[in-house]
């Protein structure tokens, strides 16, 4: 039997299943078979910096690590996040160009996260902490290339090239983790793996930007340009409070309980974080799917989206149980510096369970409820910042890990609420 015979007899049993499914099974296997590997290929490349930070370096470099990390992520706020979201979206209805203004848009405001490192790279000057005064000049200097050129991403996004996403992504993560795990094979200076980390990224997605903005021509297309970036930007402000919730709980853990303690909260949240990294993948498929249906052609499908929800929340259910079960194994395995760990992982897998709301986000984005994603972004993440504040100082790694999770579930809530507006 040859490949195009097999081929066939698969198309037509996808196209059978519909019937049942009552889903694009075509779209859903040839998209989400490239979005699975690409998330494969990100869970495989973190696993292998997580045995190497685990093994390789103390757990006070790797929790200082992580806060410079959240710090750099914060300050990405400035380089316009949100356009990836509009960028996808506009090459989803046609208008690709966008690329190249929505990029000179990021890099310029990317400026000012800049001149703010620079700001806290002088605070920590003045307070003689020369390290980390040091660490913040690092990402001042990577911030307007390193996340910004990633519009190359939701460019192929929009246009359904998941498998140009998966090459590009395995090629990135091919250089650059190599980079950096041999970096901390030689070091736990915290300069230089900082430098190994944010280098390698800034050239690779530099270049790939540019070798796919290359292929797509400019357009004098104001309307395109002007609505994109003024969706970016609506979709960056909603963004803020999110991305500091996001971050906020391992600055805290810092402040109020130093660097190791951070360790030992980031492994204990990393493989849960990882096994939702397909969740990701499944959110890109509905945003371009939906971005093209009118509000009505959504209203008429939400009887099944409930079913296909009930159905998704108890596989995710099903997931963290067994990574409930594995988890004394996986870190007694490879991860024993990080035993005290377990608990804390196992509690977190819980949240796993809301994964359900990245496809009622990815509706509302595609349909541009701009107002009611301003009141989503804005009330979710001030109850996470609120819990984080609230539960930390009392319980420390413990409170962050109940905060986290609580804010998940209630966020759930609000998502699904809010699709009863796409009218």
């Amino acid at each position: 039997m040859n490949y195009e015979s097999v081929r066939g007899r698969l198309y037509h049993f996808l196209r059978w299943s519909e019937r049942y499914t009552k889903t694009d099974m075509v779209y859903l296997t040839s998209g989400g078979l490239w979005l699975v590997l690409g998330q494969a290929v990100s869970a495989l490349s973190a696993f292998i910096l997580a045995v190497a930070f685990a093994n390789l370096v103390p757990q006070e470099t790797y929790g200082t690590y992580k806060y410079l990390t959240s710090m750099a992520a914060m300050f990405a706020i400035f380089s316009l996040p949100g356009m990836a979201v509009a960028v996808t979206r506009a090459s989803a209805q046609g208008n690709e160009h966008v690329i190249h203004s929505a990029t000179r848009s990021r890099i310029l405001f990317s400026l000012t996260g800049t001149a703010v490192a620079l700001v806290g790279s002088g605070w920590y000057w003045i307070h003689h902490n020369n390290e980390l005064a040091l660490a913040l000049l690092i990402i001042a200097a990577t911030l307007p290339v390193l996340d910004t050129t990633t519009t190359y991403l939701s460019y192929l996004a929009g246009k359904r090239r998941f498998d140009l996403q998966l090459k590009y992504q395995a090629i990135t993560q091919a250089i650059s983790v190599p980079i950096l795990v041999a970096a901390l094979y030689v070091t736990d200076n915290i300069l230089l793996i900082l430098l190994a980390y944010f280098l390698p990224l800034a050239a690779i997605r530099s270049v790939f930007y540019f070798t796919t903005a290359h292929t797509i021509p400019s357009q004098n297309d104001d309307s395109a340009d002007k609505e994109t970036r003024e969706y970016g930007l609506h979709l960056t402000v909603m963004s803020v409070l999110g991305t500091v919730a996001s971050q906020v709980d391992k600055v805290l853990l810092w402040q109020f309980l130093g660097p190791a303690q951070v360790a030992i909260y980031t492994f204990a949240t990393a493989i849960p974080e990882q096994l939702k990294g397909p969740l990701k993948g499944t959110g890109d498929l509905a945003l371009t799917k939906f971005a093209a249906d009118t509000p009505g052609e959504i209203r008429r499908f939400f009887p099944l989206l409930w079913r296909k929800l009930g159905l998704y929340a108890a596989a995710l259910f099903g997931v963290s149980i067994a990574y409930i079960v594995a988890a004394p194994y996986i870190f007694e395995f490879f991860f024993p510096q990080y035993i005290d760990s377990v608990f804390y992982s196992q509690i977190f897998a819980l949240s796993l369970i809301t994964g359900v709301s990245s496809i009622a986000s990815a509706i509302l984005a595609a349909q541009k409820k701009i107002v009611v994603q301003y009141v989503i972004t804005t009330i979710q993440p001030l109850i996470s910042i609120a819990l984080f504040l609230l539960f930390i100082p009392l319980y420390g790694v413990m409170g962050a890990i109940i905060a986290f999770v609580m804010s998940r579930f209630i966020a759930t809530g609000i998502y699904f609420g809010a699709l009863f507006t796409v009218k």
